[in-house]
């Protein structure tokens, strides 16, 4: 189908076939929510291919003339900066973060306050999420082939403490991490995920080759296909699964 084929009754048709019981102002409420959704989509449409243009060599001003802005414009709206607390990264996000995803995020701080980091990288995202057992990521790793262990150590090998000194206990997130998170957001979007889970941070941590997670993952065998195959499979079957709940005994 092509882009120019959907239309705003084609939209419409879809609210009201999804709210066929609802009340007038729970309809209102449907579409916006819908209209939410359909601008993340035009915005990383966007995105995607603008990191393609600059994954094949076109510069700041060729990418800002096409957007018909300037070239400062286009890196400001696409070059994420760092300095993200992150806290505030899940209202940056177009879509929710899982359960798991969140605690990661946290984990992840947590490991960049005990290697006296400034800024929660990429890597501290990736150990994070190796630690999450129960999550999409560590399914997706073991599925596509590859012994979580061997990730984790080409990680760690990679992660150099800078030795003591006095640190924010909330460090912010980093240009790299930034990115990711911008990314999984678009990975969620593109296999229809309601909410943004470990699998979908994986996946962007593993398609830039460029940064230290991607070689990590990659120097671990991971091939980002069979990690993207993998994880589209998990989309099928409901991404992640619920954690079991505890239950406590009765004296």
């Amino acid at each position: 189908m092509a882009v120019n084929d959907l239309d705003l009754d084609q939209i419409i048709a879809a609210v009201e076939g999804e709210q066929t019981q609802a009340t007038p102002l729970e309809r209102v409420n449907a579409a916006r929510a819908a209209a939410t959704r359909l601008d993340a989509l035009a915005q990383h449409v966007v995105a995607h291919f603008v990191d393609q243009a600059r994954h094949e060599g076109a510069s700041w001003t060729d990418i800002g003339a096409a957007l018909g802005v300037t070239r400062q414009a286009a890196q400001q709206r696409f070059v994420p900066a760092e300095g993200v607390d992150v806290e505030a990264a899940g209202s940056r996000a177009a879509l929710p973060y899982s359960t798991r995803a969140t605690a990661t995020l946290s984990a992840a701080r947590d490991l960049a306050v005990s290697h006296h980091h400034r800024y929660v990288d990429d890597l501290h995202l990736l150990l994070a999420l190796l630690d999450n057992r129960g999550g999409g990521a560590v399914g997706a790793v073991k599925a596509s082939g590859v012994r979580v262990a061997d990730v984790r150590r080409t990680a760690r090998a990679r992660l150099t403490a800078e030795g003591p000194r006095r640190v924010t206990k909330n460090p912010p997130l980093g240009r790299a991490s930034v990115r990711a998170l911008d990314v999984a957001v678009r990975e969620a979007l593109r296999l229809s995920g309601g909410e943004i889970g470990t699998e979908h941070v994986l996946l962007a941590l593993a398609s830039d080759p460029r940064t230290q997670a991607g070689q990590a993952l990659a120097e671990a065998g991971l091939d980002y296909s069979a990690l993207r195959q993998e994880v589209g499979r998990q989309a099928a079957q409901g991404a992640e699964r619920p954690a079991a709940k505890r239950t406590r005994k009765r004296a």
